[in-house]
């Protein structure tokens, strides 16, 4: 570990902390009554009031808000040009906020939780394993699924246990072609009783005047045999939050945000299949004759089947017209835009046949590795009536890239995308606890960050989504095409910023530019061991709060080559107290005499980079101060 004494001190609440100004920019798309969601300051503590205000015309006027965990959400009432921006004043007090009857509720009761609006159901999340129907096999009954999901009429658009497919679960998310310790297993088709995904418990609930939900923990079961269903065994948790917000033209807007953490010590790998993962099964009654299906690339139920789409509406008819459901899958999604499964005309007989599944692993597996965490998000947009392509694009333009909330002082708004791919070789066993770290950061200061292994977010349009890209103990290749590797050079050039991590420093090899980009290449490392650092700048954001002298705990001591002349060296490993009598004799020797630089940055190549050969071990990624000394490079680089 890093060892320092650390001054952890907190403000005191008095009876009102100084107002914070927010701006809210609309950035590239023109918005309407669009939800705006921002994290808080540290020092905003539960059970404070939160007051908002926007500033118009030089007068204040109210706006309704709610807390949300460490985050405050409210509407962007009305129209808001692309590329303008709207300016609020937030100012807490130390009483205790006011507790009106929730516009917005989350009820938990008879094995289920039921989120309704004006007293009115939109959905309800099973809890409990719902029992199946008479004389079906009682493996077929699981829970952790959303039936029924409401129009806002009021009409069923959900369906479950379906005669022609028992293992269907309104809108559910199981993975079917998986592999574990070399065994296949299937938690979709429930029938083989390979496994299946059961509710752990409820972490909260939370309502209010603007938003609805709850949190789930659900734990994906493999059986020890296919006739044995007792004492299984859990290989992936999986935290499920849920958020359903009601919009001012009737329709609701409900996140279904997805994270499965492997808890186990092998790889859990989703083999390429072509049905797994978000899927949604439509009222009975809806078919290729009275419903009509759209994809975001113009395709329907005749020839949308494996095609890719950011989004899929769906609407037939009900009781009181004509209803429909918008599913949006998240750009930040691994594979994104997702292959999409839905039943093509003609299938299932022609009748009841509607199915419509995001799917991130159908032409290429889905390796969720020992430790790891992985975030998938989805958004649906369920309404009474129709919607045109327009409408669907600009619903899901607010979900996929909603309005930037920037707070004066810190990095609200910021968006870092957290690369860790690593090519054939040594893969470190640090990546999952230093994407846990980097995430951590960003909720605690307000910058939003996409972990992601997948070079296919090297693209012109996708970097440039993202302010800072953060390559976390990535190695050897990480690229697959030229292309991508282009489109890293163009945004570098173009000013973007870039944070090296540990290993990245033996990222691309055999490719001198991002070596000299990066600031040099590993050549090799000294064995683990303790040793001094030392601050050489401490007027950088990185080392500000370091003492002159860093002591190092059980790390690497890395040695890089080609180190570029334009770097600028914040901290220097101190030879005297590395034991290595290979560097003695062969490189680094005395090249820097008892020195060797551990971390820098520079400019030299358009935007900003800064490096840090720091962070070998898992439990660096807990250390504070190792922490702090990672996010003073990304609030550098951002800037």
């Amino acid at each position: 570990m890093y060892r320092h004494l650390l001054c952890l001190c907190f403000p005191l609440l008095g009876y009102a902390q100084a107002p914070t100004t927010l701006t809210v920019y609309s950035g590239p798309y023109e918005r309407t009554n669009s939800l705006v969601c921002t994290t808080l300051a540290d020092e905003v503590q539960r059970g404070t009031t939160i007051t908002l205000l926007e500033v118009v015309k030089a007068q204040q006027q109210p706006v309704t808000s709610q807390r949300d965990g460490n985050t405050l959400c409210w509407i962007l009432d009305g129209d808001t040009p692309a590329e303008s921006t709207r300016e609020y004043v937030l100012t807490t007090t130390a009483a205790a906020p006011p507790t009106p009857a929730p516009a917005t509720a989350a009820d938990l009761r008879d094995g289920r939780v039921t989120l309704t609006h004006a007293n009115r159901t939109l959905l309800a999340y099973q809890v409990e394993p719902a029992p199946v129907p008479p004389g079906v096999d009682p493996i077929y009954s699981r829970g952790g699924f959303i039936h029924p999901l409401l129009s806002p009429g009021g009409d069923t658009l959900t369906r479950i246990q379906p005669a022609d497919h028992y293992h269907h679960y309104g809108v559910w998310n199981p993975w079917t072609h998986a592999e574990y310790d070399g065994r296949a297993l299937d938690f979709w088709n429930l029938v083989k009783g390979q496994g299946t995904v059961a509710v752990d418990s409820l972490s909260e609930t939370t309502q209010g005047a603007l938003l609805a939900g709850l949190t789930a923990h659900q734990s994906y079961l493999a059986f020890r045999d296919s006739a044995v269903t007792e004492d299984p065994q859990t290989l992936l948790h999986e935290r499920l939050r849920l958020r359903v917000i009601p919009a001012q033209d009737g329709s609701y807007h409900l996140d279904y945000q997805t994270t499965q953490t492997n808890p186990t010590e092998l790889p859990f790998t989703v083999r390429a299949y072509r049905y797994q993962g978000f899927g949604y099964r439509a009222r009975a009654g809806w078919n290729d004759a009275n419903t009509t299906l759209l994809t975001s690339a113009g395709h329907d139920k005749s020839d949308g089947n494996a095609t890719r789409a950011r989004w899929v509406d769906v609407s037939g008819p009900t009781e009181h017209g004509t209803s429909g459901v918008l599913f949006m899958s998240h750009p930040d999604n691994y594979n994104a835009p997702e292959q999409i499964r839905i039943w093509p005309t003609g299938q299932n007989g022609g009748v009841e046949n509607v199915f419509v599944n995001f799917n991130p692993a159908q032409d290429r597996d889905y390796v969720l590795r020992p430790g790891g965490s992985y975030r998938l998000r989805y958004g649906m947009r369920v309404y009474d009536g129709r919607i045109d392509s327009l409408q669907a694009e600009r619903y899901w333009q607010d979900f996929a890239y909603p309005p930037q909330v920037i707070r004066q002082g810190d990095m609200a708004g910021t968006r870092v995308l957290l690369y860790t791919r690593n090519g054939e070789g040594f893969v470190h066993d640090n990546i999952p606890a230093s994407i846990a770290a980097i995430e951590g950061l960003g909720e605690q200061y307000g910058f939003e960050v996409v972990a992601s292994e997948d070079p296919a977010m090297f693209t012109p349009e996708r970097l440039a989504d993202f302010d800072v890209l953060v390559f976390s103990n990535t190695n050897n290749g990480v690229f697959d095409t030229p292309a991508q590797r282009q489109a890293l050079k163009d945004y570098i050039a173009g000013g973007g910023g870039f944070v090296g991590i540990h290993s990245a420093c033996g990222t691309e090899r055999q490719w001198p530019w991002f070596a000299r980009m990066l600031g040099g290449k590993f050549h090799r490392h000294a064995k683990r061991q303790d040793f001094d650092v030392a601050v050489l700048d401490a007027d950088h954001p990185s080392t500000n709060f370091l003492p002159p002298t860093w002591h190092i705990e059980d790390d690497e001591c890395y040695y890089l080559k080609q180190l570029n002349p334009n770097i600028h060296v914040l901290l220097a490993a101190d030879l005297t107290t590395v034991t290595d009598e290979e560097g003695k004799t062969t490189y680094p020797a005395d090249t820097f005499g008892d020195y060797f630089p551990t971390s820098w940055y520079h400019t030299s190549g358009g935007g900003r980079q800064w490096y840090t050969s720091l962070g070998h071990r898992i439990e660096h990624y807990s250390d504070p101060l190792y922490l702090q000394h990672i996010l003073g490079g990304i609030r550098w680089a951002a800037e």
